[in-house]
């Protein structure tokens, strides 16, 4: 019940004090994102209604447990031709054009006093269908927050992949330069020149193609958290800090708190009380009922000319279905079977759930071991460019070396960023499994 209050809590505060535009802003946090999804995503909107709609069922009007009232009431007349004869002396009355009126009016409430004990059983369903809803709004609530955070990484991996085309240009246009140069004062041949021309074409078109994709991963954002953003905005520099993560803990805490689960053992605890549910048939039905009626008729003609009457009444009634077709037995044993399925359901998603935990610490942990061979690959890169650099330039060695050595630091790069967001990814996941993704802590 506190991780429901905290999640409300927090989308609540998120709606009431996040911007609507972050156009303003230069830098984007994966905070920002999350508190703009929070506040303006179709998706988590629309589950929130269907979190409404499941709460105000709970009701015990809802399940039957209270009575029922009906009032009504009825005015009519006519206009008649009227002769009448009487037994005895009297003498015949001939009246034309005679008018009558007739109303009515009543009030009749209505209670079922044992049915079986269906309304409690009905009540309680509600109750765990309101749950239920719950968790099925936190569970897709969390999936969108980790679809924000894949774009929010996919949109830093673009940012950092144009970087590293945009430095990629610099430097195969300072060989080109350089080449262009050598070539004029016949230090070169012109294979050199050409191929240096090549490669800088190359990388020009590879720097636009990193431009596109970072305006579409920047779209992607922008539609996921509903809000407009900077054109240019960068994103946060990738904070690596190494968790200490056991496998049995993360499977506790999956147990305890996700989402998925806590929905299958809800469904299971509701096939349940269905199944008491359909048990209620096999008990009779006794109802009460009472009312308060009104009814007056005036006439021009008769021998009566006005009758009112008024009063209560009540009855206390008792029905029950001694055949249907087994019907009722036949809903039993389908509630039996629903219950086993659950069951099994349950079971599964544990199983699926140690898996997915499993698998995503073990790329958490691969991915840290690759950004520190990485990190030490880059600056190894970045020494041999540089040396390769001096040496393209003293004339001993080819351009073909020379870009060598410059695609190899380009890859060294784009490893080490793609590795970074593969741990943040798999972090993200690792809190979504366990549910702690919208924990405020």
């Amino acid at each position: 019940m506190h991780r429901k209050m905290r999640m409300r809590t927090t989308i609540i505060i998120a709606s009431l004090l996040f911007p609507a535009l972050l156009s303003a802003q230069e830098v984007i946090s994966l905070d920002d994102a999350f508190a703009s999804a929070l506040a303006n995503n179709y998706q988590i909107k629309i589950n929130q209604n269907s979190q409404e709609i499941a709460e105000n069922s709970v009701s015990i009007g809802n399940a039957g447990l209270l009575p029922s009232v009906n009032v009504n009431g009825a005015m009519g007349g006519s206009v008649t031709n009227t002769d009448l004869e009487f037994a005895g002396n009297n003498p015949p009355v001939s009246v034309a054009g005679a008018q009558s009126v007739n109303s009515n009016a009543g009030a009749t409430l209505n209670y079922v006093l044992f049915n079986g004990l269906s309304g409690q059983r009905t009540y309680q369903v509600l109750k765990i269908n309101k749950l239920v809803a719950d968790e099925q709004s936190r569970a897709a609530i969390e999936g969108t927050l980790l679809q924000v955070a894949s774009a929010y990484y996919g949109l830093t991996q673009a940012i950092d992949q144009e970087s590293i085309a945009k430095e990629n240009v610099e430097i195969s246009k300072t060989r080109y330069e350089r080449a262009k140069v050598a070539n004029e004062l016949g230090t070169a041949i012109r294979t050199q020149l050409l191929t240096a021309r090549v490669d800088l074409t190359a990388d020009s078109s590879a720097f636009l193609s990193a431009e596109l994709q970072r305006k579409t991963a920047l779209r992607n954002l922008e539609r996921l958290i509903g809000t407009s953003l900077d054109p240019n905005i960068k994103t946060e520099a990738i904070d690596l800090i190494l968790n200490d993560w056991s496998i049995e803990q993360l499977q506790q805490e999956a147990i305890d708190n996700n989402a998925s689960l806590k929905n299958l053992e809800l469904k299971a605890a509701l096939a349940e009380k269905n199944l008491q549910l359909s048990w209620s048939n096999v008990f009779p039905t006794i109802s009460l009922s009472g009312g308060y009626s009104y009814q007056n008729q005036q006439t021009e003609a008769g021998i009566v000319l006005s009758n009112t009457s008024t009063g209560w009444n009540g009855s206390l009634g008792l029905s029950y279905t001694l055949f249907n077709g087994f019907k009722n037995n036949t809903a039993r044993q389908n509630q039996k079977v629903l219950l086993e399925s659950s069951e099994l359901q349950l079971e599964d998603q544990k199983l699926q759930l140690s898996t997915d935990i499993q698998n995503a610490l073990d790329a958490y942990k691969q991915s840290m071991r690759v950004i520190a061979f990485e990190e030490s690959n880059l600056e190894a890169s970045e020494l041999n460019l540089e040396r390769n650099s001096e040496l393209l330039k003293a004339g001993q060695i080819t351009s073909t070396e020379f870009r060598d050595a410059q695609i190899a630091m380009i890859n060294a790069e784009i490893r080490i960023v793609n590795a970074k967001i593969s741990v943040k990814l798999n972090e993200l996941e690792i809190m979504r499994l366990t549910g702690q993704i919208l924990s405020t802590e």
